[in-house]
């Protein structure tokens, strides 16, 4: 089976900040080289951001790695040794979040094997909060994050209180979920600039 080589792929002109449109030959053999990761798991080992732009540059081509609805769905909680994940495929693309493993629960949305999206509620002395929500652009609009939402919420706030920082537009989406907006977080939950609290107590 072909595997994608690290170096070859990192220095390739296809992959350069300054894309040109690949040629038949070259759209099918990137092509060939994910389906080929997604069956042998091999792909992994090139570095996420290649991978995540290769992907999503095959999107904006017009192909389809693999058809969503014919991959396994899985919604759970990530162990710590899977914990790491979340920091080198997904949170790379998304303000480069780090993992506490004292202190926090991440609930990760799988596509076959891939880590397509994940979410963390991190435990501080006084309070639970939610953060970290973050899909890949390629996988949005598919509610992987409303699952891995009701996940964390079945998991975390079955007996405690939840907190959260959103900002406006996603306000809604939290509200279907049983959060609302709170005048004040727990001491210990540093707020942040340009977002309202919300609270979701246990039912």
């Amino acid at each position: 089976m072909i595997c994608p080589d690290r170096s070859v792929l990192g220095t390739s002109t296809l992959l350069h900040d300054n894309l040109t449109k690949p040629s038949k030959e070259d759209e099918t053999l990137l092509t060939l080289y994910a389906l080929a990761g997604e069956e042998t798991g091999e792909f992994i080992t090139l570095h996420p951001r290649i991978l995540h732009r290769i992907r999503h540059y095959l999107l904006a081509m017009g192909h389809t790695l693999l058809p969503h609805s014919t991959q396994t769905v899985e919604i759970r909680e990530l162990p710590i040794q899977e914990m790491f994940r979340a920091e080198e495929e997904l949170w790379i693309h998304d303000k480069h979040q780090k993992v506490d493993v004292n202190k926090d629960r991440l609930f990760g949305a799988f596509a076959g094997r891939q880590l397509v999206g994940v979410a963390r509620c991190s435990r501080y002395i006084d309070g639970l909060e939610v953060d970290g929500v973050y899909v890949l652009e390629e996988y949005r609009h598919q509610g992987f994050a409303r699952k891995i939402m009701e996940r964390m919420i079945e998991e975390c706030g079955r007996n405690e209180t939840l907190y959260l920082q959103t900002k406006p537009d996603l306000i809604e989406f939290y509200h279907d979920m049983g959060f609302g907006v709170t005048p004040a977080l727990p001491v210990s939950i540093q707020p942040r600039a340009g977002t309202y609290p919300m609270k979701r107590d246990p039912k």
